[in-house]
């Protein structure tokens, strides 16, 4: 089975890695700390619940293919895919991180409010995959979240 925000298990095991960062935490690739990685977590989700709005930058192959194969699990490249410009940290937007005990509560909260929003809600579009199911967004927030702990050795 798919690991999924959304699944109480896979939802505690994001959870229990979140709670074990620090900020002595070093990243193994990138560029964001540690704080401004789980900025960048919440954003996501912000997204997808409409409060982060993003431009479209979708196309067919986007919205199809990769999208299909993302969701299946295609392994995440490493600095391969760049952040949107609206939420881009290196460009002085996005969620700008505070403390990471402060920043981690609030991506827990926001994770609480996606996990309880209602199955009739209408989810804001992806910018590159286009419209998602619930599901669909609690899968990729897993998929997200686990390359970025990793990031982080978490």
């Amino acid at each position: 089975m798919a690991r999924n925000l959304l699944y109480l298990s896979d939802r505690l095991e994001i959870i229990r890695r979140i709670d074990k960062l620090a900020v002595e935490n070093k990243r193994l690739w990138g560029k964001m700390s540690v704080n401004e990685m789980v900025c960048h977590l919440g954003d996501q989700i912000q997204i997808a619940l409409g409060k982060v709005e993003l431009r479209p930058m979708n196309s067919l192959m986007g919205r199809t293919v990769i999208k299909h194969l993302v969701l299946l699990g295609m392994p995440t490249p490493k600095e391969k895919i760049s952040t949107a410009p609206e939420i881009d940290q290196a460009k002085g937007k996005g969620t700008r991180p505070e403390n990471l005990v402060d920043d981690c509560a609030n991506l827990k909260n926001i994770i609480a409010e996606f996990v309880s929003t209602d199955t009739h809600f209408v989810w804001a579009p992806h910018p590159f995959f286009g419209r998602l199911s619930k599901k669909q967004w609690g899968r990729l927030a897993f998929i997200h979240m686990d390359h970025h702990l990793k990031q982080f050795s978490s």
